[in-house]
């Protein structure tokens, strides 16, 4: 499985378009470690953070500079997916609100328009529910059946982090 980032565990890649919809959607989900929760509380114990990309038919894969600049800034758990399309960033947030939406919104856009790969993408936060999501190209009605089925498939988002450590033996 294809290695976009130090910091994402790729669990799942499509890397060409699956069936018809948009201009050839298909999608990745990733994994990182995170330590803080969707309300930007500090965790006792580490979480793991699933989050999907819908690619759209060129699968540039530069999308991934800004998701890890969201997730260095310790924005990643507010997240669910990401995509890049038209030269637009848009991020979709769980359901719910946020009081600080346009706080973070403006986050976003300083990530997004000081990218090394030397592009500026506009920002956008649309919720998942949201009817007029940008993400894909096509009726809003099959985005929404996409995005959803991504979600039951997947479970995005926050959950625990289950490690099994050995102790070390004490020497006799």
């Amino acid at each position: 499985m294809r290695k976009y980032s130090e910091f994402f565990q790729t669990l799942h890649d499509e890397q060409t378009p699956t069936g018809t919809l948009g201009r050839g959607t298909h999608y990745s989900i990733f994994r990182a470690v995170v330590f803080g929760d969707e309300d930007g509380n500090m965790l006792g114990d580490g979480r793991f953070c699933d989050f999907a990309v819908i690619w759209d038919e060129d699968h540039d894969d530069r999308v991934i500079e800004p998701i890890e600049k969201i997730y260095f800034a310790g924005l990643l758990p507010l997240f669910l997916m990401f995509g890049e399309r038209k030269g637009g960033f848009t991020a979709i947030a769980g359901s719910g609100e946020f009081p600080r939406r346009e706080l973070l919104l403006s986050r976003l856009n300083a990530i997004t328009s000081s990218l090394e790969i030397g592009d500026s993408w506009p920002s956008q936060i649309v919720d998942l529910e949201d009817p007029d999501n940008p993400i894909i190209s096509a009726d809003r009605e099959k985005v929404t059946l996409y995005l959803s089925n991504l979600m039951m498939l997947w479970k995005l988002g926050l959950k625990p982090a289950k490690f099994q450590f050995t102790p070390i033996p004490n020497p006799a």
